[in-house]
């Protein structure tokens, strides 16, 4: 096979995971196309659809697409680039991930809903848009803490714990969600001691796993959030399956799996269907995770 050229819908060629995707795409002989979602127009002719990036025909030119994480937008945009990637790869080209894992990832709980009803293990949660109604179903989560959740959302950010004890905090928190218009999405806060476990899972297999333990005096495990990467050898059987499982039932073939193991019971907290892996990279493993990516994806394209 000779050259062919791979686009990347990123928000940053620069950044480091986009970065060192481009090199590895490079280093193996072929080419890589960065590229914005802003930068997509779509046309619907008499002789069928055109997508384009600049002078690019995608349908016609590139062989497969990798992409990275959306960013903040606006619920048309979020649906306009959703519908891209589906015309993208109901027309054949490889998307990774496809459509569907990313928007069953994005949206954390239609992602812990569908890995509930195949039997994985997840935290209690309620999701309501009424805060009278999620207050009055405290006890459901059976938890001397809850961590309050926004529904789209990475990296930690706007995660709260509070105190179920504390009744006047919760109540205000639940109604400014409330009077903001966003969905209450409230979780039992897991003792996981302030560790947890990311597998970076690639087709059908774990590339690398590490702990995340979480800076002094903090609960948050994310690594943006200062959490600190160590190496896992070798995950334990039951965590790899669970995972491997976890990313086939949302459609992944690139994740990230968040889990924890409390008193013995492990839990999967989330599926990242577009993750980095610098703190992989950086101190866990000697895999070149960009590499393999690149190769993988290179294959499908193949096909």
């Amino acid at each position: 096979m000779g050259e062919i050229l791979i686009g990347l819908i990123t928000r940053n060629p620069n950044s480091w995971s986009s970065y060192n995707l481009i090199r590895a795409i490079e280093d193996a002989g072929h080419k890589a196309m960065p590229f914005q979602f802003n930068d997509l127009i779509a046309f619907i002719d008499y002789d069928g659809v055109k997508i384009k990036v600049r002078d690019v025909d995608l349908i016609r030119d590139v062989s497969a697409i990798i992409v990275r994480p959306f960013g903040r937008m606006s619920l048309d945009q979020a649906i306009f680039r959703i519908d891209l990637l589906y015309a993208l790869n109901d027309i054949g080209i490889p998307v990774f991930n496809k459509p569907y894992a990313i928007e069953r990832c994005v949206d954390k709980f239609r992602a812990l809903c569908t890995l509930k009803m195949h039997g994985i293990p997840v935290p209690k949660t309620i999701v309501t848009e009424k805060p009278n109604t999620a207050f009055k179903n405290l006890e459901f989560i059976k938890s001397k803490r809850v961590v309050l959740k926004p529904m789209f959302g990475s990296k930690g950010h706007g995660s709260t714990r509070i105190k179920v004890d504390e009744k006047d905090v919760l109540w205000e928190v639940l109604h400014t969600i409330g009077f903001a218009k966003h969905t209450i999405y409230m979780q039992e806060y897991l003792k996981h001691g302030g560790r947890d476990i990311r597998a970076f899972v690639l087709g059908n297999k774990i590339l690398a796993a590490m702990y995340r333990k979480a800076p002094k005096g903090m609960w948050k495990t994310n690594i943006a959030q200062g959490a600190i990467p160590r190496r896992i050898e070798k995950l334990e059987p039951e965590l790899e399956e669970i995972a491997l499982k976890s990313t086939e039932i949302l459609g992944c073939e690139i994740a990230g799996v968040d889990m924890v193991v409390v008193e013995g019971s492990p839990y999967v907290l989330e599926v990242n269907s577009q993750p980095g892996w610098k703190g992989l990279q950086s101190v866990v493993t000697d895999i070149d995770i960009a590499t393999e990516i690149a190769k993988y994806v290179i294959e499908k394209a193949k096909k």
